[in-house]
């Protein structure tokens, strides 16, 4: 008796206490106080504590730790979920969907930070009504992504950006560019991110940026995923509805958006256009697991205050409409998950169509000169008093460059452990050689590679090269790793695998031992004499060299020559030189 009544007192005090504490929040009108409108960014610290506090009022949220960053300190994830549920698998059998928005992937570019922050506050505290937000839709925020750029914050960081008066570094602890490393992986950042990504699967994607390019009237532009390089499916449905829904509900804001200003020719009069985000961009990589994704790319010239307003109302609209459409963009992602399983013909590369096009209206500035203050020489300027609207084309129907049709298995030695290891974060599904065995595939050779003159972003990418086939017996072994290409994953897959995919894992230099000759001979008369009986016993070589001296007269007195040509175009030579480690099996 004396047990049960306590236990019902604490209960009581427990229940009172939580009461309490979501009563006490409720009442406030904020529980963060930021500092926008004072032109300054947020820190760090003071970012996570600001969600510390709301984890802490609201039993709706939750501030998890999702792996660490190259700094060192984690990659944090606030959940807010109304039925607080926080297991993405649990959320997934509820029939709920994800919003998940990434922040401070560049932190010189904060106003996403700052607007994460109040769409959380804002919907917790159930402001103008937002917990409706809620209903069927789960919101995952990442707080800062790139956690050791925020921590270096410097007034003269993105020097041509007067607002905010702190912001942090372009690049992360490692001095990389988190937004071309999707696909290498080469950060903590990144490989955190993917695992996030992958195990909460997000139906709907949004990365904050800002750009520093042409100036017009517009604080917000707009850049979703080139809807023609998604799977199909999710990609009309994309361009068809979401995309204009969203343009529409930005419209009854003060802050009308209009597409990111990417010019034709240089000038907006030519018209603008869309553009194909490939696999190490964080939407041309979240594009590849049937998710609507998007960036926003908020306009440096223009008040600190007002970035950070039409964010977070875009944020709201895109939250909303999630909201008001959720049934059928599940269903659009479950067909095309479905569908891309049996798809044969993949795209790798894209040609804008400039035969279609349609007018949009475009708010810009007229041009003119004034004197530099430094030369007294003229420099070009936007000449604010000449503001203009006119309509110019918006240029947004890719077709495919270069398909190629999928085999029915890749196979990967167990040699290129970096390979292995980054599917195996992007969750593909892999199969062992249970024993050593000899299978004949269909293998790629590269040829005319023109190397890199200069790194990018730590590797020297393989931007020109040629392939050529050749159907061959080759030895594999126990574990060695077939990849079916029958998954929901296929486009990751196939763009991954494939050494001409726009961000293949060649292109990374993840295969570049490939491509080098660890035998070679030097012109000694042991060699000749072997090579020379070698031409005895094999007439197709001789004949092969007979042609080559035909054709070259200069090499008919040059020993080194001849024995070169034997030895690199008669079958001496090492195969595996240039040939391309990802076998073709095709069933």
């Amino acid at each position: 008796m004396y047990r049960n009544l306590l236990a019902l007192f604490v209960t009581a005090i427990l229940l009172g206490s939580c009461e309490a504490r979501q009563k006490q929040a409720a009442e406030s009108e904020s529980l963060i106080h930021l500092k926008y409108d004072q032109q300054l960014s947020t820190s760090y610290p003071e970012v996570i504590a600001n969600y510390q506090k709301l984890d802490s009022a609201w039993p709706e949220a939750q501030l998890l730790e999702a792996g660490l960053t190259d700094c060192g300190k984690p990659l944090h994830l606030f959940v807010i979920s109304s039925d607080r549920q926080f297991d993405p698998m649990q959320i997934r059998k509820s029939g709920k969907r994800i919003v998940m928005i990434n922040n401070g992937i560049h932190s010189g570019e904060p106003e996403g930070i700052e607007a994460g922050m109040l769409i959380a506050d804002d919907i917790l505290r159930n402001h103008d009504g937002m917990r409706k937000l809620l209903e069927n839709t789960v919101v995952c925020i990442i707080p800062v992504y790139s956690v050791g750029g925020l921590l270096y914050q410097n007034r003269w960081h993105r020097t041509n950006q007067p607002e905010p008066l702190n912001p942090g570094y372009r690049g992360n602890a490692k001095n990389l560019d988190l937004n071309r490393d999707f696909v290498k992986l080469d950060t903590e950042n990144a490989r955190s991110f993917a695992r996030l990504f992958r195990q909460w699967d997000p139906d709907i994607f949004l990365d904050t940026h800002t750009t520093n390019g042409s100036d017009h009237q517009y604080v917000i532009t707009y850049l979703p995923a080139q809807h023609n390089s998604m799977p199909e499916k999710v990609g009309n449905y994309f361009s068809e509805t979401m995309i204009p829904a969203l343009y529409e509900k930005m419209r009854s804001t003060p802050y009308e958006m209009i597409p990111y200003a990417e010019y034709t020719n240089d000038s907006p009069e030519q018209g603008i256009e869309n553009y194909v985000q490939t696999p190490r961009f964080s939407t041309g990589y979240t594009l590849l697991f049937h998710t609507f994704t998007q960036m926003i790319e908020n306009h440096c010239y223009k008040p600190y205050v007002d970035r950070v307003k039409s964010i977070y109302l875009f944020i709201h609209k895109l939250i909303e409409f999630t909201e008001e459409n959720g049934s059928r963009i599940s269903e659009v992602r479950a067909e095309s998950k479905e569908q891309v399983k049996s798809q044969k013909v993949y795209a790798l590369d894209y040609l804008v169509d400039t035969t279609r096009y349609q007018m949009i209206e475009f708010k810009g500035f007229g041009r003119g000169t004034d004197k530099s203050p430094l030369t007294g020489e003229d420099r070009p300027v936007y000449d604010y008093s000449k503001p203009f609207t006119m309509l110019v084309p918006f240029y947004d129907h890719y077709e495919p460059a270069k398909t190629v049709t999928a085999p029915d298995y890749y196979i990967l030695p167990q040699a290129w452990s970096e390979v292995v290891e980054r599917l195996e974060i992007n969750g593909i599904i892999m199969e062992r050689l249970p024993k050593d065995t000899i299978l004949t595939v269909e293998v790629y050779y590269i040829e005319n590679l023109v190397w890199s003159p200069r790194p990018s972003n730590g590797h020297n990418f393989h931007e020109s090269f040629t392939t050529r086939k050749e159907v061959q017996p080759i030895p594999y072994y126990a574990g060695d790793y077939l990849i079916r290409v029958n998954q929901e994953t296929n486009y990751f897959i196939v763009n991954m695998l494939e050494p001409e995919g726009a961000d293949s894992y060649f292109r990374w230099n993840f295969f570049d031992p490939c491509l080098e000759d660890r035998e070679w001979f030097s012109p000694h008369p042991v060699l000749e004499d072997r090579i020379y009986k070698y031409l005895t016993e094999n007439p197709e070589a001789r004949k092969k060299l007979d042609d080559a001296i035909a054709a070259h007269p200069e090499i008919s007195k040059n020993r080194t020559a001849q024995m070169y040509f034997v030895y690199t175009q008669c079958g001496l030579a090492n195969k595996w030189v240039g040939r391309y480690p990802v076998a073709r099996l095709k069933l």
